[in-house]
């Protein structure tokens, strides 16, 4: 039986901009924002970059890209959703169940004529007069 799964996932986050806008324009030198969307590697490095004076250029940055909807959580779904709220539903799967395929007959046995014997040895078909068996090469016995 073999069994196929369709699972249908959206490109937008289910993270909401405002949060994360407000976020970014209120914390963005901490991190804020990066730590909500799930990318806490990348909000550690700009905490560190914030203590050293260089925050500021990266949070303003993704503020500018919050607003044009090309921020990304940390799966890659664009941030764009002003609520976060219709992405929150769960993603659709299908599930299709195909039956097993049919499998042929096997083949009838092989009929013998007078003029013919079964091999002891590997039951193969062979004439009498024959004295080896055409499949192992077995010795026929009359």
């Amino acid at each position: 039986m073999s069994t196929t799964v369709h699972v249908h996932q959206s490109n937008v986050s289910p993270y909401s901009k405002t949060n994360t806008l407000l976020l970014c324009l209120f914390l963005g030198g901490f991190g804020a924002h990066r730590f909500y969307v799930g990318k806490s590697g990348s909000a550690v490095a700009l905490l560190l970059l914030t203590f050293c004076g260089f925050g500021g250029i990266w949070a303003f940055i993704d503020l500018i890209m919050i607003l044009t909807g090309s921020f990304t959580d940390n799966f890659g779904r664009y941030v764009s959703s002003w609520d976060g709220g219709p992405q929150r539903a769960a993603p659709v799967v299908s599930v299709t169940t195909h039956p097993p395929p049919q499998q042929a007959p096997p083949p009838p046995p092989p009929q013998k004529q007078a003029d013919e014997m079964f091999c002891n040895t590997c039951g193969a078909l062979s004439k009498k007069a024959e004295t080896f068996c055409r499949n192992c090469g077995a010795a026929l016995q009359k």
